[in-house]
């Protein structure tokens, strides 16, 4: 670190490498899409870079990073495309359940459904967190996903340990009344299925065969066996595993950034 404020290129190289997959994975459960999560991305590392004068500490590092990645997600004025719908968690329900039906028999065993299957899977919980106001959310993410402790999530987001607690507890009873209803990973009394959403998912263009938008190249998980464990777990624990079996979102933003630096 402190050869990346003297300018070392190449320490500065490996700096944003190092941060670049982080921030994103950040951004995608605070924006819920790609395209702005990249634009957040950037927009972040560039403030990490112009103020890595300002960290005194090396050790810290880390979590100064995040701190100004959460910040920044926090505190923006823009809304992302998922945000801008506005949707609270009655509103998703009832979209859920809406256009169910069973996959095609010619899409039953496609390696392109099973992506499919597992991107709405990915789409559905990062939609999810939006119906959570930005402070929820980012408590959420911290706490349930990211597994700090509430003192690291706290200093995070420069609040008390007891406010910081407040937040997650408020966020964790909306997530998990809401998948305890409606997600039929986490219960079997709901309706929905990943894969009854594909139809619809299609239709509307959320999802389309062949063109992943979240980067999957194969099948990371099997659905059905997902379900099969996140119902093995207490009932308290499945929403946030649920939340934390989504993979880690590839991104080159670092990469395009230290382009334009050369």
């Amino acid at each position: 670190m402190s050869a990346a404020r003297q300018g070392d290129h190449a320490a500065l190289a490996s700096l944003v490498r190092s941060l670049q997959r982080p921030v994103y994975g950040l951004a995608m459960r605070m924006l819920a899409h790609p395209a702005d999560a990249e634009d957040a991305t950037q927009e972040i590392l560039i403030k990490i870079i112009t103020h890595l004068g300002t960290l005194r500490d090396d050790r810290a590092a880390g979590g100064w990073a995040l701190k100004v990645a959460s910040r920044h997600l926090v505190g923006m004025r823009k809304r992302s495309r998922v945000e801008a719908m506005r949707m609270s968690f009655r509103d998703f329900a009832e979209d859920l359940e809406t256009g169910l039906a069973h996959p095609h028999d010619d899409q039953t065993d496609s390696v392109m459904t099973d992506i499919a299957v597992e991107e709405i899977k990915i789409g559905c919980t990062l939609a999810m967190l939006t119906c959570l106001s930005r402070s929820l959310r980012i408590a959420y993410v911290l706490g349930d996903i990211f597994e700090m402790s509430d003192g690291e999530a706290a200093e995070t987001l420069e609040i008390s340990p007891a406010a910081y607690r407040q937040r997650l507890s408020r966020a964790r009873q909306k997530v998990t009344r809401f998948v305890k209803t409606s997600c039929g990973v986490v219960s079997k009394n709901a309706a929905c299925r990943c894969e009854k959403r594909l139809t619809a998912a299609q239709g509307s263009g959320r999802v389309t065969l062949g063109s992943p938008a979240f980067g999957l190249a194969a099948p990371t998980m099997d659905i059905p066996e997902l379900r099969r464990q996140i119902r093995t777990l207490e009932e308290g624990r499945r929403a946030a595993a649920l939340m934390r079996s989504n993979p880690s979102f590839p991104t080159i933003v670092g990469d395009l950034i230290l382009e334009c630096l050369n």
